[in-house]
């Protein structure tokens, strides 16, 4: 069984309302209940989850990374709008197997993609990686726009059952001087027009290693940095249902030799992979000549 930590109050807002809490879990991991927890609350913390050795690896290669290219991480989408939600002062990755080959733990980690497979599988019958993103909040860097993932698929509705499901990896600390993510439990089951108030917001303070399970569907965003020199860093991994179209294209930020030398079972979230239904009615998708995509691959 697991060790699910108490639930101390959080501190009370300006309204003298506590605000709600993360349930946080210790190992040894009881699955099911995380499963649970996160599939009704919509949000949980695994203390822990990730060793050592690849976060240190995965650190040393995207800071070599970003030695060679270091204009590459800052937002440049084209809309003004949005590269001020992306964050002016915040570092952005994709495409991050060919940054840093470390990234392919953290992507197949058995204990976050194992939770995200049994979340989606109500809705799906195999998964894709829709982001993997690398998240370095800078210094007096403000409070991102609090939001869901899952509207960029405005038109899907949203159900018990989730579409997508996220995973922040902490690098170094998030406490609320630096950024830590900000969540609001339960909104993953609200009525379409609510939005969250200030009380119903918290930020869970994770360690290295430490990873922030949520729904996409839950409201989130990052937050302010109100430190002089401490900068936040994690690794947002991002799953989604095998028939939806991934936030990332994965297909052009990753080279086709880059994708070559993965694990199959990487090489399927990335989209080599047909989408299966026939067992359910349904059909498949993402074919190569009618065929499975990971022919491009051995090829």
């Amino acid at each position: 069984m697991s060790s699910v930590a108490p639930r101390a109050s959080a501190p009370a807002n300006a309204a003298g309302e506590a605000a709600p809490d993360v349930p946080r879990f210790h190992a040894p991991f009881d699955w099911d209940e995380v499963d649970e927890v996160t599939r009704t609350l919509g949000t949980a913390v695994l203390t822990g989850l990730v060793e050592e050795e690849p976060l240190e690896r995965f650190g040393r290669e995207i800071d070599r990374w970003l030695d060679l290219h270091p204009d590459s991480a800052l937002p440049d989408s084209g809309s003004p709008v949005y590269d001020t939600f992306m964050g002016r002062r915040t570092a952005r990755l994709q495409g991050l197997l060919a940054k840093a080959p470390a990234t392919a733990d953290l992507i197949a980690h058995p204990g976050i993609l194992g939770w995200a497979r049994r979340l989606l599988a109500p809705v799906c019958d195999g998964v894709l990686l829709s982001a993997a993103e690398f998240i370095q909040i800078g210094p007096r860097e403000s409070r991102q726009y609090t939001h869901r993932d899952s509207d960029a698929w405005w038109f899907a509705p949203r159900g018990p059952d989730p579409l997508c499901v996220n995973a922040m990896v902490a690098l170094t600390p998030f406490d609320e001087r630096n950024g830590a993510t900000r969540v609001v439990p339960g909104s993953c089951l609200w009525p379409d027009g609510r939005r969250p108030m200030d009380r119903e917001v918290v930020q869970p303070r994770l360690d290295p290693g430490d990873v922030l399970l949520f729904r996409a569907d839950v409201f989130h965003g990052g937050g302010a940095n109100r430190t002089p020199d401490r900068f936040r860093r994690g690794v947002a991994l991002s799953y989604c249902a095998g028939w939806l179209r991934p936030l990332e294209n994965s297909f052009l930020n990753l080279p086709r030799q880059v994708a070559a030398g993965v694990s199959d079972e990487v090489a399927e979230l990335l989209g080599y992979r047909i989408h299966d239904s026939t067992g359910r009615g349904g059909g498949i998708i993402g074919t190569y000549e009618y065929g499975d995509p990971g022919r491009v691959l051995r090829d």
